[in-house]
């Protein structure tokens, strides 16, 4: 599976970089025979190019076992259990983005968000519940691209925002249990444009400081290495 593992369709752009980096989506197209493995890895054989990542995804897909088999188009506790199986072995990923969709609440937002944070909750237990002792050692951080507005439109949604929330999550995490913020209230005169929660901590810098934590780094080393283009930003130690 490699050092780090995209559970998506296609590599988040948030886990691009010059390390080369796997991704795995689950199908919910019916398994394959076994035999049409081998001669695809037969036809792949001599192409310098497709050999090798040809092996990588047998090799994933492997580690992904029966969890990776049974999740394509199930709910958060499958997709947490096919985690912790890429997550848990002495060769899998040491690093993981999992990519789900579905919060973007335009419409109807009280009842779709209701089952959306009921899934992240599934699967969040599920992959607790697989890494076993493991869980003592791992962090997760439940971020989103983008806020909401404060207020609710016309169709009982909202619409894209500004300020958001993230939750660090797990038996890593050192001074966990409170809540990291500079509430800038909802106020008319608080809101930022006059429509979304204003920001008060840059995401960037809440992922920094959660990794030079976990990876017992340098906060303000790591923070130049992952984000060059932000030189006035600092890591945030939640």
């Amino acid at each position: 599976a490699g050092n780090a593992l995209a559970l998506a369709p296609e590599v988040p752009m948030a886990l691009r970089g010059p390390v080369a980096v796997a991704s795995y989506a689950p199908s919910a197209l019916p398994t394959p025979q076994g035999d049409l493995f081998n001669r695809v890895s037969a036809l792949y054989a001599g192409d310098p190019q497709l050999a090798g990542l040809w092996q990588s995804a047998l090799a994933t897909r492997a580690l992904a076992g029966e969890a990776g088999a049974n999740s394509g188009g199930q709910g958060g506790a499958q997709i947490g259990k096919l985690a912790a199986s890429l997550l848990a072995p002495a060769d899998g990923a040491r690093l993981m983005m999992i990519e789900t969709g579905g919060w973007d609440t335009h419409t109807a937002q009280p009842g779709r968000l209701n089952g959306q944070l009921k899934n992240l909750d599934a699967m969040i237990g599920a992959l607790a519940d697989g890494l076993g002792p493991l869980w003592a050692n791992t962090v997760v951080v439940v971020a989103t691209e983008f806020g909401r507005t404060a207020a609710v439109n016309g169709t009982q949604g909202t619409d894209h925002g500004t300020g958001s929330a993230a939750l660090v999550i797990g038996g890593g995490l050192r001074n966990g249990g409170k809540v990291h913020a500079d509430w800038p209230g909802l106020g008319a005169g608080s809101l930022y444009e006059n429509r979304d929660l204003k920001p008060t901590m840059a995401m960037e810098a809440m992922i920094a400081g959660v990794l030079a934590q976990h990876y017992t780094q340098e906060p303000a080393r790591l923070t130049r290495a992952l984000y060059p283009d932000q030189p006035g930003l600092r890591a945030a130690l939640v």
